[in-house]
């Protein structure tokens, strides 16, 4: 399945590349080559939105995936799957005609022997297993329309798995070998050199349940059309609001690590005499600087929105000049963000409060790992409020994350460490 968010994103750095070489040619008065810059980014901007447009294509008829594949566990390639509801809203009226009318419907157990295996229950904790195709889409959809979740690097496991371990190179020092230990030498004819091997730590991620609850009354649940596309938005939207928060500021504890605890975050101390809750042009610069080296062209500005109002003044003073660090929505490279140091905003209300140590980083999100559960185990259950005429609908994904680094980086002849997590200290 084509990755329409990586193919937008490298089209976005190109982009950017040009961005830089403009404006180097404004400031020498080149402008005929500017123009042929421009008509270049036109290009590419015409390029991005065909791409969006078809990974919204894509979205709409998203299909879970499974071990890389798009066809259920256990089935062979090309096997159809069995998929007896036409639309989502269609299943949950079934689970309420059976929950309150007692009238059967043989293709919720269709979807459940799929899901769970051959059985003659309702499912896991008395719900219905969501058929895959919608509880993919509703998944899928959170994760492809959030700017930072469809950043992070995302697995999904097997209906079988409630976990997954795999080994990363534990590399806190760079500044003689690589992989933890993998060393290369320059060698004269004959010599030997020190044998070297990288050092390995293992990762373990324990699927974590993520619930959510919606009301509808027996009016609603009459239409059809209209459940599919209410509750299938609200879920989304939950589902996104509910993973961002937590990537972000996840204590670990039953729900994913964030990045404002992992060990590899740094932070960057405040100017001397800098203002309560001020971003000036010199923080942004010095938490770059403490990024790594490597891969800057994945790096993002996770903000709280409270620091927008300040960005479009944010300059460092060269000779008796200002440079501006923040470029606006649009502009000259016509970006569909906002951006300093030419990398873009994303503003995130999951963020540390204005001033606080948290309320700005900048982040490699490649670097954070998001691992999903197969939709199988994706169940709905109905439950009857009797005092105010209302159906609750509940939804279960099983999910988790945690950032790879374990710690900052150390390079060369340098005594600042380096990560894929940079934050600014509190400037209360």
């Amino acid at each position: 399945m084509i990755d329409y968010n990586e193919k937008i994103a490298g089209l976005r750095a190109e982009k950017g590349q040009l961005l830089q070489q403009a404006e180097d040619l404004v400031q020498q008065g080149k402008y005929e080559e500017v123009d042929g810059l421009s008509a270049q980014m036109d290009t590419l901007n015409s390029q991005i939105k065909s791409l969006e447009a078809l990974a919204e294509a894509s979205r709409q008829n998203a299909e879970p995936v499974y071990d890389g594949v798009l066809h259920s566990p256990g089935a062979a390639a090309g096997e159809q799957e069995d998929r007896p509801f036409a639309n989502l809203g269609e299943q949950l009226k079934a689970i309420y005609d059976f929950r309150k009318n007692h009238v059967e419907d043989r293709r919720l157990q269709r979807v459940n022997n799929a899901a769970l295996g051959a059985n003659e229950t309702t499912g896991a904790d008395g719900g219905f297993a969501l058929q895959t195709d919608f509880a993919g889409a509703i998944l899928e959809s959170a994760v492809q329309q959030s700017p930072l979740l469809n950043r992070l690097d995302r697995y999904t496991c097997s209906n079988a798995a409630n976990a997954m371990r795999w080994l990363y190179a534990d590399e806190t020092d760079v500044s003689k070998s690589v992989f933890g230990g993998v060393q290369m030498y320059w060698a004269a004819e004959a010599a030997t050199v020190a044998a070297s091997k990288p050092q390995f730590r293992e990762v373990k991620l324990d699927l974590e349940k993520m619930m959510g609850f919606a009301y509808a009354t027996d009016e609603m649940l009459t239409d059809a059309a209209f459940l599919s596309g209410f509750f299938g938005n609200a879920f989304t939207l939950a589902a996104d609001r509910l993973l961002t928060e937590s990537v972000i500021d996840g204590d670990g504890v039953g729900k994913p690590l964030g990045l404002l605890h992992s060990k590899a975050l740094v932070a960057v101390d405040k100017e001397s005499g800098q203002a309560a809750g001020t971003f000036v042009g010199m923080n942004a610069v010095k938490m770059q600087a403490r990024a790594l080296p490597r891969n800057r062209d994945r790096l993002v500005w996770l903000m709280h929105p409270d620091l927008e109002e300040q960005l479009p003044a944010l300059a460092i003073q060269s000779g008796e000049a200002a440079k501006f660090l923040w470029n606006p929505e649009g502009g000259l490279g016509n970006f569909d963000s906002q951006r300093v140091l030419n990398k873009p905003v994303l503003f995130e209300d999951s963020c540390a409060a204005l001033g606080a140590q948290g309320d700005v980083l900048l982040v490699d999100p490649f670097q954070y790992i998001l691992l999903a559960k197969g939709s199988a185990k994706q169940d709905w259950s109905i439950h009857v409020e009797f005092l105010t005429d209302q159906n609750c609908f509940r939804m279960v994904f099983r999910c988790n994350g945690k950032p790879k680094a374990n710690g900052p980086v150390k390079l060369k002849n340098s005594t600042k460490t380096r990560s894929p997590f940079v934050t600014l200290a509190a400037r209360a």
